[in-house]
């Protein structure tokens, strides 16, 4: 019997014409069209050759789709119920359609119903592709999409993707989190807007020989703005990706922030600066210490013949040098108190001489060059007093004061009374021209000595504005040594 004359038993047609029949049979596509009781008119071999059966379609016209399909699920006998009766043409682009071994073969099919020339429904169309291989290259895509967001969004580091121009497109919580802005504040700002000025221009240069393929990828420590104005130090790596045909898409940056490792590297190089300053301070101190022991040495053996008197003079000397160095490394040799140098360097004479010193004066602050200088002078005043003036017997009083003027001047005052008879030297000693020198140098001042019979008198200046500071502002200390 001839396709054309072919008929089921209600009198329709069962076949379409002999061009469409071979047509479709030899469609590259899995096609079959079904009357109402979901016998086979028509068949693709494609459709029959996915179902792993002889591409003949002889083989099936005539039958029902359920007998050659027996195990067909229920799902698919509901659709084509649902589009027989209702007319309505179901569709779906990715359909998991299990196989018997177990295995799943993705379907992207569509089910329509075809009309008689009265338009009643006289069967069903059913389309069918199998798509495994794209539906499992889009689930590997979305599952690699999944990997790079989870990486992305909880990353601890910063990540951006940001346009040529520089404008942020994506950003993760972590970049959010270490500049201290909104998602939405970072989206509406550039890379620009946010790095310190004195960064910039390098960045840039970075960034414009990427987009002219001159570099792939660079790093460089970089410093942001954060939010809230405080400064980031950052490790920053971009690279550039590209569209298929080459052009610039957009960056791909990782910042890391390295504020902390920044911050102890400046504390390191701060610390290795005082370290220097600390060493060569050391050695000028030692030097210049031991040319005041030279000189004190050579001073105190010009001018005292007797090898036991100079011995002894010799000694106090360095015993009131020593007293002051006491209290400079007490103060880790960042000055010292003028009342506590003063206090140290006549220390040796106030215990044989209870009571008799007095010392008072506002609270100062010397540098150690100039502690050292009036603890030597100090220490040569009491030194001409326990020979010669007020500490030479039990009813002599000294009393040292001193004062700060306006102009930034240090004044003391040296004071003695009811000592002996003073009568002025006949030479200049050695400690005459030590405090004069020191005063002329080291203090930068002057020195008036009044050897007035009731008692030496001592005024000494000195001009000292960079090397004194004020206390905060403290009662006057009076104490006697």
């Amino acid at each position: 019997m001839e396709d054309a004359d072919r008929t089921d038993a209600t009198g329709s047609p069962c076949a379409a014409p002999s061009a469409v029949i071979t047509a479709l049979t030899q469609a590259p596509l899995g096609i079959a069209i079904f009357d109402r009781e979901m016998r086979y008119l028509a068949v693709s071999s494609r459709f029959l050759t996915d179902q792993d059966m002889p591409g003949d379609p002889a083989l099936v016209l005539g039958r029902r789709h359920y007998d050659v399909f027996p195990n067909i699920p229920a799902r698919w006998r509901e659709l084509h119920a649902l589009v027989l009766n209702d007319g309505q043409t179901r569709r779906h682009p990715a359909d998991p359609f299990p196989q018997p071994g177990g295995a799943v073969e993705w379907v992207n099919w569509s089910m329509s119903p075809w009309r008689d020339q009265d338009g009643e429904i006289g069967g069903l169309v059913l389309y069918c592709e199998y798509v495994s291989a794209s539906v499992e290259e889009r689930l590997r895509l979305e599952a690699a999409e999944a990997r790079y967001r989870a990486v992305f969004d909880q990353a601890a580091i910063g990540v951006a993707r940001v346009s040529p121009d520089g404008l942020f497109l994506e950003v993760n919580g972590g970049l959010c989190a270490t500049l201290g802005y909104a998602r939405e504040e970072l989206l509406s700002l550039t890379f620009q807007a946010i790095t310190h000025p004195d960064d910039l221009a390098a960045d840039v240069s970075r960034v414009q020989s990427m987009l002219e393929g001159r570099i792939e990828t660079f790093t460089m420590e970089k410093r942001y703005l954060r939010k809230t104005g405080d400064l980031l130090w950052a490790n920053l790596t971009v690279s550039l990706v590209r569209t298929a045909d080459g052009a610039p898409d957009y960056f791909v940056s990782v910042v890391e922030d390295i504020t902390p490792r920044k911050l102890a590297e400046t504390q390191q190089a701060r610390h290795r600066d005082q370290l220097r300053l600390m060493i060569n301070e050391l050695n000028h101190r030692v030097k210049n210490t031991l040319a005041t022991v030279q000189s004190m040495a050579a001073q105190t053996l010009r001018h005292e013949r007797d090898p036991d008197r100079a011995y002894g003079a010799f000694e106090a000397r360095l015993i009131g040098l020593s007293e002051v160095h006491d209290v400079l490394t007490r103060e880790n040799w960042n000055g010292a108190a003028l009342h506590d140098v003063a206090m140290r360097a006549l220390r040796p004479f106030s215990a044989a001489a209870s009571g008799q010193i007095e010392v008072s004066g506002a609270p100062m602050r010397l540098t150690p060059s100039a502690a050292l200088t009036l603890a030597l002078v100090f220490h040569e005043l009491a030194t001409n007093a326990v020979k010669y003036g007020a500490l030479s017997n039990d009813t002599g009083q000294v009393a040292l004061t001193w004062r700060a003027s306006p102009s930034g001047e240090l004044r003391l005052e040296w004071r003695e009374s009811n000592g002996p008879l003073v009568t002025p030297p006949t030479r200049k000693g050695f400690g005459t021209r030590l405090i004069h020198g020191a005063f002329k140098g080291e203090l930068r001042g002057a020195v008036s000595l009044d050897y007035a019979s009731e008692g030496l008198r001592c005024d000494m200046r000195a001009q000292l504005p960079a090397n004194i500071e004020a206390f905060m502002p403290l009662p006057e200390t009076r104490r006697s040594a």
